[in-house]
């Protein structure tokens, strides 16, 4: 007796693929999900240990914050240069045991998965780029220990900052590595800290920066007189950089505060009002 084996008719084998096709067109989009969920994992993370390096200095340092601004020259807060950052960095490098961000003296790039880099950062690539997450400049600009804030543990320290920083703050990147005489160094490409104060150095503002009062931003109190735009900084607010979709991670970003701790929340959580916010010191 002859035995024969029965093959796939073709109406068969294009149920199957269509069947297949279906499953990955559902699977897809859920292991993209999956993936950018791990990543914002990770940013998060990396904001923690940040933190607690942050921490470790406050003991060694007679409880004072690192600065990233300086005040002795004009009166008025102002970004220093690249060392500043440089500077920054290396004083937590010691309790984080992990490189810097940006370059080091002989211009090349450092490592690029540092703490200091958000995985989904697209200005990982540029050589002199410093890291993803950027200060409240109430904190490191001004220079603060941390007995001189009322409430650590719901005071934003740190926050993820803007894609394309160069787009964000204006500066337009040189198409090499320039000499350290340029003065791309000294420009507010790398201004570490986010600066809620007025630019107005007039003291009788109600947000000047010696008020340690975080300007209301123009974007959620338009209708404000005094409001800023310091947040166009933070991640999905800039209204200059193009194609912009909101937040990289949905709703909102990756924080960490003044006692070390980290998470996710909308921009919206940490500034209700001008009474009611996670950036003064009051």
């Amino acid at each position: 007796m002859l035995f024969f084996k029965r093959a796939f008719t073709l109406i068969e084998l294009l149920v199957v693929i269509a069947i297949i096709a279906i499953l990955a067109a559902i699977l897809f989009p859920v292991f993209a999900q999956a993936k950018k969920a791990a990543k914002k994992t990770v940013s998060i993370s990396n904001l923690k240990q940040l933190g607690t390096g942050v921490m470790l200095y406050l003991a060694d340092s007679d409880d004072q914050y690192p600065r990233t601004m300086e005040l002795e020259s004009t009166g008025f807060p102002q970004t220093v240069s690249w060392w500043a950052i440089h500077n920054y960095q290396a004083a937590l490098e010691p309790y984080l045991g992990r490189q810097r961000g940006g370059a080091n003296a002989n211009g090349l790039a450092n490592s690029r998965d540092s703490v200091w880099f958000d995985p989904e950062d697209p200005d990982k690539s540029i050589p002199y780029k410093w890291g993803s997450y950027s200060d409240n400049g109430l904190i490191t600009g001004l220079g603060r220990s941390q007995t001189a804030i009322p409430e650590v543990s719901s005071t934003v320290y740190a926050v993820l900052h803007e894609r394309q920083w160069h787009l964000a703050t204006g500066i337009a990147l040189p198409p090499s590595t320039p000499p350290s005489n340029d003065p791309f160094w000294r420009s507010v490409y790398f201004d570490m800290c986010l600066d809620p104060w007025s630019p107005v150095d007039d003291q009788n503002h109600p947000y000047h920066w010696k008020n340690d009062l975080a300007s209301p931003p123009c974007s959620l109190f338009p209708a404000d007189p005094n409001c800023g735009v310091w947040d166009q900084l933070i991640d999905g607010r800039s209204r200059v950089v193009p194609n912009q979709s909101g937040p990289r991670y949905g709703t909102g970003q990756p924080y960490s505060f003044a006692d070390g701790h980290s998470k996710f929340m909308a921009f919206e959580q940490t500034y209700k009002s001008s009474s009611n916010n996670m950036w003064d010191m009051k």
